[in-house]
């Protein structure tokens, strides 16, 4: 990775991904320690902890594996739960004298689960908070602009600070949400740069964060780019390029990858920047201009 800037928390122990689903079925914690620090070596700053349904059918082996990573890598974990239960048994297994005393991450908090800051009478921890949906009138309701999800944000921030005083800006990740480019008939993707550009330039945040789930940009789309280049891991750095400068700083990613800011006539950048500029299936029409048909 080329961008010394960015942190990357590994994201590999998650059954999203075909050859880790394999080791998490098997219940392989050799396989998945190696895992572990392949990531950690290359170059991740924290690291994911999802073994999917097993954290309800098997809480042991979520501990278990917990213990076993913790015993080959020093890095700090992310655990990706959205329930109270979960979280609570990995922060009770978590041991923070060996994550060189840094805290684990709360993956994640939204609105409607601002209950979740009863975890921190555990431990302290660092938290992604969504800022893709909102709680009004009580009820859940998606944000569909980008003003809606800085509103989020600020709202979030603002109350997660004041309920729970020990935490700072600095433990907060704001999550805007990245949907797959190959889907994105609504203008996500652009709502999420935008929303970046909100958060960041908001005097009220400074020092807060903010984080994507790089990976799902190339969901769905072929190998190569028109130029032959990687398409996925150069759309990743054609985000990188128009959201860092602007506060994005944080990602769930595959560590190594080769992210780079690109020139403004780089082929896939001025391809990313078209399609994301069209509404509706114009930018499924422009995306298909960035790859070669038939590449797998």
């Amino acid at each position: 990775m080329s961008i010394n800037s960015l942190t990357i928390i590994g994201e590999r122990i998650n059954p999203g991904f075909a050859s880790s689903k394999a080791l998490l079925d098997a219940q392989d914690i050799g396989g998945l320690q190696k895992l572990a620090v392949s990531q950690h070596q290359k170059g991740a700053e924290y690291l994911t902890i999802n073994v999917g349904e097993q954290a309800d059918t098997s809480p042991e082996f979520l501990a278990h594996l917990i213990e076993a990573v913790q015993e080959v890598s020093d890095l700090p974990l992310s655990f990706d739960y959205p329930h109270q239960s979960i979280q609570e048994l990995c922060l009770k297994t978590y041991d923070q004298s060996k994550a060189a005393g840094r805290k684990p991450i709360v993956n994640s908090i939204s609105e409607l689960r601002l209950g979740m800051l009863d975890l921190l009478k555990i431990r302290p921890f660092r938290l992604v908070a969504m800022a893709s949906e909102r709680l009004e009138n009580g009820q859940p309701m998606p944000n569909t602009t980008p003003q809606e999800i800085a509103q989020t944000a600020i709202r979030m921030a603002e109350r997660i600070i004041t309920t729970a005083p020990e935490m700072t800006l600095d433990d907060i990740l704001i999550d805007v949400s990245l949907c797959p480019l190959a889907t994105d008939t609504e203008g996500q993707t652009r709502r999420a740069i935008e929303a970046i550009q909100i958060i960041g330039s908001d005097p009220s945040l400074k020092g807060i964060h903010i984080v994507v789930g790089l990976s799902n940009l190339g969901i769905m789309l072929p190998k190569l780019a028109t130029d032959g280049s990687r398409l996925s891991t150069k759309l990743e750095s054609a985000f990188l390029t128009l959201t860092m400068p602007t506060g994005l700083d944080t990602a769930l990613a595959t560590p190594g990858r080769d992210y780079q800011f690109l020139p403004d006539d780089d082929f896939v950048l001025q391809g990313f920047k078209e399609a994301i500029s069209m509404d509706g299936y114009d930018t499924l029409i422009c995306l298909k201009k960035l790859y070669k048909k038939g590449t797998p």
